[in-house]
């Protein structure tokens, strides 16, 4: 008897050890199946113009001064990313440039941007002061250098096209999505590319999402977009309507792949918008307090964001 109990205990210290050491069975993921149909949440500039601030971040911001110990975000101007290039650039005081220069870049105004005297070596330190070993900035400087030139005469626009004025603040695109009934996101391959409207889709809402550093986008006004099927002319022949405000708003990715507040709306029917099947693109027409009417993007745009904003029919 006291061997069979022996025993039993034996055999139930063996399975409890072995049911603690098992590792339980992990819930279904929800993920797991999840295929997602955008190619990345990130606007991505694909071969864009040379002499745009996304042309110079580019070929030459990212990959000659962004190293590590320069300007990666270390001391500005920052080159992390395109936003902190073109922010820490324009307009932006000059912390050490011998009392000359007022500004790293001065819009219009080539010979007097501390950024040129830097590169071009008439201020010391020269920039840049160190290159990777696989840069090409001592093959290509000259071009290099009249690039930034020509982006900073023709005004040193934005990547909207907007022309930055001194001490003024400006409307900003952060975002740009559209959805049908409310639920389902309008895919776009990749990111930075058209919105892909199915030929099935009958009705779809498109969201705008802006900033401003001193004002709410909620009290913009105007608030008018367009329709054409030129990325370029906008017309007599253009479409215009209004945009809806103070609906409530939607929390989506934006523009550099956050989550921002969406706060513009227009209802579109899919029939009157591709009359003649052609590529649709669309501008916005916004005031605020400050500045004359903003249009996104603007003829200076490069060209990636004016593909962004249009609709590609698809069947």
């Amino acid at each position: 008897m006291k061997k069979n109990l022996f025993i039993f205990g034996c055999c139930l210290i063996y399975l409890l050890l072995y049911w603690a050491c098992e590792k339980p069975t992990p819930p279904d993921n929800p993920f797991d199946d999840y295929n997602p149909k955008q190619d990345t949440v990130k606007f991505i500039f694909q071969d864009p113009d040379s002499n745009s601030i996304a042309g110079l971040y580019t070929y030459i911001f990212k990959p000659t001064c962004a190293n590590s110990g320069c300007h990666d975000g270390t001391f500005d101007p920052d080159f992390r990313t395109l936003e902190s290039s073109y922010n820490s650039l324009v307009y932006r005081e000059t912390i050490k440039s011998d009392g000359i220069y007022s500004y790293r870049v001065k819009p219009y105004f080539a010979d007097s941007s501390a950024i040129m005297a830097r590169v071009n070596g008439l201020v010391t330190p020269a920039m840049p002061i160190q290159l990777e070993p696989d840069s090409d900035w001592e093959q290509k400087k000259s071009h290099y250098i009249s690039m930034i030139r020509r982006w900073i005469e023709a005004g040193a626009p934005a990547i909207d096209g907007s022309i930055p004025i001194d001490g003024l603040p400006r409307i900003k695109l952060i975002g740009c999505m559209a959805i049908v009934k409310d639920t389902f996101l309008i895919v776009r391959k990749p990111f930075s590319g058209p919105l892909l409207i199915d030929s099935l889709v009958d009705t779809i809402d498109l969201y705008f999402a802006f900033s401003h550093d001193a004002q709410s986008p909620m009290s913009f006004t105007n608030n008018t977009i367009s329709f054409s099927n030129h990325p370029h002319v906008y017309d007599s022949t253009a479409v215009q309507k209004n945009l809806e405000i103070g609906f409530p708003t939607k929390l989506e990715r934006g523009l550099y792949g956050d989550l921002v507040t969406y706060t513009h709306r227009i209802r579109i029917s899919i029939k009157e918008l591709f009359l003649n099947d052609q590529d649709v693109f669309f501008r916005v027409y916004l005031k605020d307090d400050r500045n004359p009417l903003t249009e996104i993007p603007a003829h200076k745009a490069v060209f990636n964001l004016k593909k962004y904003m249009s609709f590609e029919r698809i069947h």
